[in-house]
Order: C-alpha cells, then sequence, then structure tokens
C-alpha cells in the first residue's frame, strides 16, 4: 500500500519527462535538394533519417552540408551546373573529411603503356586526366573505388573510350560507361576566384601504383610557367602515378590537375599541377579537342614567316646599309 503522507504528495509531484527526440536537422545536397529531419542513426558512410512514415538512409559522400534546423549557418550551397560537370561554393572540411567525401570520384587510369590517375568530373561517367598518361590510346581501363563497409570494393572497368585530348594543355578526356547498379561520385571544380600562395591543398592518386594515397602542403607560387603553360607549383608530394589526378583545396574544390616535378638528388616539393581553369575551358570546348586518328595534326602545317628577299652582300633589298 502507498502511505497516505505519499498519496497526499503525488498531485505536488512534476510529471515524468517524455524521452526526449533527436533534434531535427537540415541535409543539403546537390542540386538545391534538402532533407529535414531527426537522424535516427549514423554510420561512418551513411546517416539514417525519419521521416515519420518511413527512414530514409543516405550516403554521408552526397551530404553537401549539414546543420541543426533553425540555426543559423551558412549561406545555401550553390551549385553551377555545366554540361559535363560542375561547381560549387562548398564549406572548408578537415583534409581528412574532404578525402572521404571525394574519394570515389578519384580513379586509376591503365593504358598499355603505364598508369596514372584521373577524376569523375559527372555521373554520366567523364573522366579527367593528363594527355601523356593516354597518349597513342584510343582506349583504356579505369579502376573505380566504391566505398563499402570495409574500406573501398574495387570495381575495374575496361574499354573507356579516350573522347578528346589537348596534347598542348596536356589533357584528356574519357569517357566511361557507369556499371550496373554503381552510382558515380563527382568532384566540383574550383569557381574563378584566386588560388593564393600559401593555401592548403591535397592530391589524391596513386603514386607509383599505390592506390588511395592522400598527400597535402600549400601552393608554393601560382604562376610558374613550363612548357608555355601555366602552373600551379606546389610542395603537396606528387610522383609517377599521381599524373592525372585532382589536387583539391580545403572546401573538396577541384583547383588543378597533377602533372609533374622536377626530380634530381637533393630536390624536394618541386610538384606542378594545371590550374582548373584550363580544365573547365577544355571541358566546355571538349568537341574541338575530339580525338580524330585520321587526322592527328588536324591537317595543320605551320609556315615560317615570310621575309624579304637578301640583295648581294646580305644586305636585304631596300636597306640602305647599316646595323639594324
Amino acid at each position: 500500500m502507498i502511505p497516505t503522507l505519499l498519496l497526499s504528495l503525488l498531485p505536488l509531484l512534476p510529471p515524468l519527462a517524455a524521452p526526449a527526440r533527436p533534434p531535427l536537422e537540415s541535409f543539403h545536397f546537390a542540386g538545391g535538394r534538402q532533407v529535414t529531419a531527426p537522424v535516427v542513426k549514423e554510420s561512418g558512410d551513411a546517416v539514417w533519417l525519419d521521416l515519420g512514415f518511413d527512414v530514409l538512409r543516405v550516403p554521408v559522400r552526397h551530404i553537401l552540408r549539414r546543420e541543426r534546423a533553425g540555426a543559423a549557418g551558412p549561406a545555401e550551397v550553390q551549385v553551377a551546373e555545366e554540361e559535363i560537370f560542375a561547381r560549387a561554393e562548398l564549406p572548408e572540411v578537415s583534409i581528412a573529411e574532404g578525402a572521404r567525401r571525394v574519394g570515389e570520384a578519384v580513379v586509376k587510369v591503365i593504358s598499355a603503356d603505364g598508369q596514372g590517375s584521373g577524376f569523375i568530373t559527372s555521373t554520366e561517367g567523364y573522366i579527367v586526366t593528363n594527355f601523356h598518361v593516354v597518349e597513342g590510346e584510343d582506349e583504356v581501363s579505369v579502376k573505380l573505388f566504391l566505398q563499402s563497409k570495409s574500406g573501398f570494393d574495387l570495381k575495374t572497368v575496361n574499354k573507356v573510350k579516350v573522347v578528346a585530348v589537348n596534347p598542348a594543355m596536356d589533357l584528356a578526356l574519357l569517357k566511361l560507361e557507369p556499371p550496373e547498379g554503381v552510382e558515380l561520385t563527382r568532384v566540383y571544380l574550383a569557381g574563378e576566384e584566386a588560388v593564393r600562395v600559401g593555401d592548403k591543398v591535397y592530391a589524391i592518386g596513386a603514386p607509383i601504383g599505390l592506390e588511395r594515397t592522400v598527400s597535402s602542403g600549400i601552393v608554393s607560387v601560382t604562376n610558374r610557367t613550363m612548357g608555355g603553360r601555366i602552373h600551379y607549383q606546389i610542395t603537396a608530394a606528387i610522383n609517377p602515378g599521381n599524373s592525372g589526378g585532382p589536387l583539391f583545396n580545403l572546401r573538396g574544390q577541384v583547383i588543378g590537375v597533377t602533372s609533374s616535378k622536377i626530380m634530381g638528388v637533393g630536390i624536394e616539393g618541386l610538384n606542378f599541377a594545371i590550374p582548373s581553369r584550363y580544365v573547365v575551358d577544355f571541358l566546355r570546348h571538349r568537341r574541338a579537342f575530339a580525338l580524330d586518328r585520321a587526322r592527328t595534326k588536324g591537317g595543320m602545317h605551320y609556315l615560317p614567316a615570310p621575309r624579304k628577299p637578301r640583295a648581294a652582300g646580305g644586305k636585304e633589298k631596300g636597306d640602305p646599309g647599316g646595323d639594324r
């Protein structure tokens, strides 16, 4: 029996608190899509959202931004879509988090003469790499790294076509047919904002075949000229096999394509990347660079500049004489 005194106190006791409900969170995705719901479960590669009538599993790699609903946060992520690539203004994250998010978009490119790296710019299967990685090839093989509970599952796709090349800029475009049941992850290219000396950057690729290698450093010089092209000089380690891979800033945007390094005894940290603005131009005008083995030089033959005929004595006709 409940004592009489306790019975008399029951009306004065506060009601039992209801179980705490998970807070609402907003998840932002590409194309301006958004879902607001409480999180009921979370793992390294996915979150589960309670929609009230069903539970939705969301792969972490597709989340552009996550914030507490109603909290003041950064402006909405703006995605600029173009035909086979996109650009987006993303928040800064750690290198570890950035590498996890973009890992699936980095691929290994295998040709008859060697191997390199590349990155997916479109979920339809377009891949950018260096021209020197696929030079002389019509088709190559591409190894995909698909996230799973155990890490990455490897899937090799053969007969990936080389559809466009720009030897002068050392860029090439591949077209992969996505395997059945595979949803490709793409990268975002950086916008027009300046890359500054001292900016932290990181590269992902397969140096000497060591897949999923991440190296980090800073931008040393933003306008180093090599081979008639502007390059970023960086301290992030680049080695054979990195060629064609992406160089990221801390926002997870591709700011360049890793392409070369200076090697020699006692030489360290002299690595180079092609700025992403050249990649944007190449992708926008890819039809002008379509691979056509029937006319490897485009039918172009450059003639020397015309010169005035010289008279006897080495003077040009009409030349009054004297030094020029």
